[in-house]
């Protein structure tokens, strides 16, 4: 995360998550079905509750637009899934 500013809202925090990953990572996540996202809840969701503050960050909720930090972090991998899916930047592995 950058050091100088704390992302304040969802596509902040998108943007902050994708500079931050390895095509590698980019990716396993372009190639995982939306619907197997949730495979990403506790190792990368924990980290992301943790790295953007969510259990203790009201305003941050209420912008993601969920009250429950688990259903903020998937709405956050959802959404970098979604920028990853139209940036076009990533090696697909997948059939087209």
């Amino acid at each position: 995360m950058n050091t100088t500013s704390t992302p304040t809202n969802l596509s902040e925090i998108v943007e902050d998550i994708i500079k931050d990953m390895s095509e590698a990572d980019k990716a396993t996540v372009v190639n995982t079905a939306e619907e197997d996202l949730i495979q990403f809840h506790h190792g990368w969701g924990t980290a992301i509750r943790n790295r953007y503050h969510l259990w203790r960050n009201s305003a941050l909720l209420k912008d993601i637009g969920k009250d429950h930090p688990d259903e903020a972090s998937m709405v956050i991998i959802k959404n970098v899934w979604k920028a990853l899916q139209e940036s076009g930047s990533h090696e697909s592995t997948g059939p087209p």
